[in-house]
């Protein structure tokens, strides 16, 4: 019965799901984390099942969920805390926990993080599970940046119309025992009691809703009443006199008083420093006013990704006020996350996420190239393409600063199976080579495969015309190159003549052509995803 309870929890999409081949992973030394090796991890390109539920619960094998299904409905989500992350100690986040009476169950993650997973009692749609997870990044002191699930709010398709799987988180109770939840004294739920106490903390959509704006009152009191309608930041900051980080708090609330007090915002921004700063020779009135000077014409909007600012944001609720960031004339840079590196070799792609104006949604980015998202005007592009906006021009330091924290949590995945260019070049050379044979010196040069001494001979031109047929995106000459590179085909470019015939008075002119072996072709396929491997060696 437990086991079934389990998997209503964790219902999600069904089309596809995640899996990781733990039994073969090894900690590295360096980061404490569980790395796995190629083809250990990744989507298993077929329907969830229970029995997938049943492996994962007995650990023969572990799986991961993308919480948010293809109509964008959700039943939980997470906060993926980084073992890594500043000075991680699970206590705080169960003392914060604790503090705020949060409806949040904090299970360790594979890598040795935490989950802090929220669950529903009946699905709702995934922006009301991330606004949720959105207001309490700055409750935990994360970065708004930190990966939330479900990492999208909406499923789209890729260009020729197929239907993208997005991210999946994985599951905790692995073995039934291994990522357990966390109890607030820091000992560990039983799988049992996991399932009580998700059951005795699900929440509707609307509990949700009303619990956020609760809570966000709750953290901001205290805080200076002048921003209860300007940025969440500039309140939350201004409970205790400032030491760090006074030059960007007064910038940013120079942009605020610009639109507040627009007849007085310079006397403002003097009180300002004086109400909420400890002042010292470094800063005092003349400083300030040399501030003012040089911000008189300024036009620009907050700097939500520079410090302090970015560590107490909380963008879902700052765009619904008056004096909020949405009220900048020029807006900030939107917030890059969830970097994840599709390992194609040699040429890896990219995806990651870019937050919506609304500071809830995010919508996914896919970049063909390291350039897409190094170079700012390639990344506008690509996000404009995406996400239907197009982000402002920032100075290089600013953009720099975005991509550190956009990298600092890059993770990297094989591609399934069967998806590389390399894969799909050697599927396609298979079926052309098995295709149409050269029986005449004519058919030859038209394009039909010659098999001759465990070799197969084809044109090279005839060839990539096949491939584009097939929607292929490779120019020419790099097609050529992963012919002649990758590692299962090894071809040959040469020169072939045509096999005289014994009718035939002389031999046919040499035409440039491909040189495969045929065996290579005839190689046993692999036909599971897993390698079950008996082992008693557990990995946390």
């Amino acid at each position: 019965m437990t086991d079934q309870k389990f998997i209503e929890i964790f219902t999600g999409l069904k089309r596809n799901f995640g899996y990781a081949n733990v039994k073969n992973g090894y900690i590295d030394p360096e980061t404490g984390k569980l790395k796995l090796k190629p083809g250990d991890y990744g989507w298993a390109q077929k329907p969830i099942k229970d029995k997938d539920y049943l492996d994962h619960l007995s650990g023969e094998k572990s799986i991961g969920i993308q919480a948010c299904d293809d109509e964008g409905m959700a039943k939980f989500g997470a906060i993926d805390v980084d073992p890594q992350y500043k000075n991680f100690s699970p206590k705080e986040f169960l003392d914060k926990i604790k503090k705020y009476n949060l409806p949040i169950i904090p299970c360790k993650s594979k890598s040795g993080g935490l989950h802090l997973y929220v669950f529903l009692k009946e699905a709702a749609k995934a922006t009301v599970i991330r606004n949720f997870l959105n207001t309490l990044l700055f409750t935990f002191g994360l970065s708004p940046t930190t990966e939330i699930f479900p990492k999208q709010t909406e499923l789209g398709a890729d260009e020729n119309g197929k239907l993208l799987n997005g991210n999946f988180i994985n599951l905790p109770y692995y073995n039934k025992k291994d990522r357990p939840a966390l109890n607030l004294d820091g000992t560990s739920f039983t799988f049992e009691q996991f399932i009580q106490v998700v059951k005795a903390n699900q929440k509707t959509a609307k509990e949700l809703e009303d619990f956020s704006l609760t809570h966000v009152k709750n953290v901001l009191q205290g805080g200076a009443t002048e921003f209860e309608d300007g940025p969440c930041c500039l309140q939350a900051l201004s409970k205790n006199k400032l030491k760090d980080g006074r030059d960007r708090f007064l910038y940013n609330y120079m942009v605020f008083a610009k639109k507040k007090y627009p007849d007085d915002w310079e006397q403002k921004v003097i009180e300002a420093a004086r109400d909420y700063f400890e002042y010292s020779k470094e800063w005092d009135d003349e400083r300030v006013r040399l501030k003012i000077r040089s911000w008189k014409k300024e036009t620009k909007g907050h700097t939500c990704n520079e410090e302090p600012i970015v560590h107490h944001c909380m963008k879902a609720e700052c765009v619904k006020r008056k004096y909020g960031i949405a009220s900048d004339k020029k807006r900030a840079f939107p917030a890059l996350s969830g970097l994840t590196k599709i390992n194609y070799k040699p040429d890896p792609e990219y995806t990651f996420n870019v937050a919506l104006p609304d500071g809830v949604k995010v919508k996914p980015v896919h970049a063909k190239s390291i350039e897409w998202i190094t170079d700012q005007r390639k990344t506008r592009n690509i996000v404009a393409v995406a996400a239907g906006f197009v982000p402002p021009v920032v100075k290089n330091g600013a953009f720099q600063e975005i991509l550190d924290v956009l990298f600092s949590t890059q993770k990297t995945i094989d591609p399934p199976r069967g998806t590389s260019p390399e894969e799909q070049l050697f599927d396609y050379m298979k079926e052309y080579v098995n295709g149409p044979k050269a029986d005449t010196y004519v058919s030859f040069k038209s394009g039909g495969t010659l098999l001759e001494a465990e070799n197969a001979y084809f044109r090279f031109d005839p060839f990539y015309n096949f491939l584009k047929s097939k929607e292929w995106k490779i120019k020419a000459d790099r097609t050529a190159q992963m012919i002649k590179t990758e590692e299962k085909i090894k071809g040959e470019f040469t020169r072939k003549r045509f096999p005289k015939k014994s009718s035939e008075k002389k031999s046919h002119e040499p035409i440039d052509v491909v040189c495969v072996r045929e065996s290579i072709f005839k190689e046993r396929e692999l036909e599971d995803e897993l390698i079950p491997i008996k082992s008693t060696e557990e990995i946390i």
